[in-house]
């Protein structure tokens, strides 16, 4: 197992210059670390990418622990703590940058800061890639490090495209993976509303578009919405609430069938008798027998 802190030789190149941007394969950066026994770890005044292509690990970030694999890229503030345990199959890229190297590309001086996996308290540090964008983020990783090994002056706006690239696709999955749990924070309180209102006026409101006015949505929103969190459509919802309480009646009280077809709003006993024979498969009365 390779343990240690990627941050001892920060910004300095092999001829110990400082420099503004750093790339180099994650196994490298391991085995120029590896000398150094101290775990102590520092604050920093540069940003860092890891990029995982095999092997695992943990690491460590602001007290919170992270098992990373192929696939996973690491974000790492100028002000987080972290250190990390890989085992020796590891691979994959290191990038590391002051904040001036991309904002001399573009005219937010604060673009990075910005960025949702920079940001503090941020719960991205890590970020599960899969797919097309996998492919495109090692793709542009690799890149860089050719273009950086290059030490070629003229290639440096070539990297900071390339970096551009990757936090910027990072932060649209970051966004769309939020907007996904918004939504579906949304949706399931939607479907709790409509819940709730099932059981104030299930004996007035019979079908979903009268639901659906009130929650101010459409009815194949509100059946879509049923369909997909529920398993079952907004009209079967409001069914198996009416069949409930027929059930509760039956069983609970002296009520006859006409009776209580009466109080549910039926528009006489033999609609009643049909529709709870339809679907419990025995009529009100032999289910109240048995």
């Amino acid at each position: 197992m390779y343990n240690g802190d990627l941050n001892k030789h920060g910004l300095f190149d092999s001829k110990g210059e400082r420099r503004e941007f750093i790339a180099m394969k994650l196994q490298h950066a391991l085995r120029l670390e590896n000398s150094y026994t101290t775990a102590q770890i520092q604050k920093n005044d540069f940003f860092q990418l890891i990029l995982v292509t095999g092997g695992k690990g943990v690491h460590c970030i602001d007290l919170q622990t992270y098992e990373v694999k192929a696939g996973d890229i690491i974000f790492l503030n100028t002000w987080q703590q972290h250190h990390w345990s890989y085992d020796a199959a590891i691979q994959g890229y290191v990038l590391r940058f002051t904040p001036s190297f991309i904002t001399q590309f573009v005219s937010d001086h604060l673009f990075v800061h910005d960025l949702p996996f920079f940001k503090r308290f941020t719960k991205h540090s890590v970020l599960e890639l899969q797919g097309e964008l996998k492919d495109n983020i090692q793709i542009a990783m690799e890149r860089m490090l050719t273009a950086y090994e290059t030490e070629d002056g003229e290639y440096i706006n070539l990297i900071r495209a390339y970096l551009l690239e990757v936090l910027l696709l990072s932060k649209k999955e970051v966004d769309q993976t939020s907007l996904t749990s918004l939504n579906s924070v949304k949706n399931n309180e939607l479907i709790k509303s409509f819940e709730s209102l099932i059981d104030k006026h299930f004996y007035e409101y019979r079908f979903p578009k009268e639901y659906a006015k009130v929650l101010l949505i459409s009815p194949n929103y509100l059946n879509a919405l049923c369909q997909k969190i529920k398993h079952k459509s907004a009209g079967d919802m409001i069914r198996d609430r009416i069949l409930v309480e027929c059930k509760r009646l039956l069983i609970h009280t002296d009520l006859s069938a006409s009776e209580i077809a009466y109080q549910l709003n039926f528009k006489d006993n033999s609609y009643f008798s049909r529709f709870f024979k339809k679907h419990i498969g025995v009529g009100p009365d032999e289910y109240r027998r048995k």
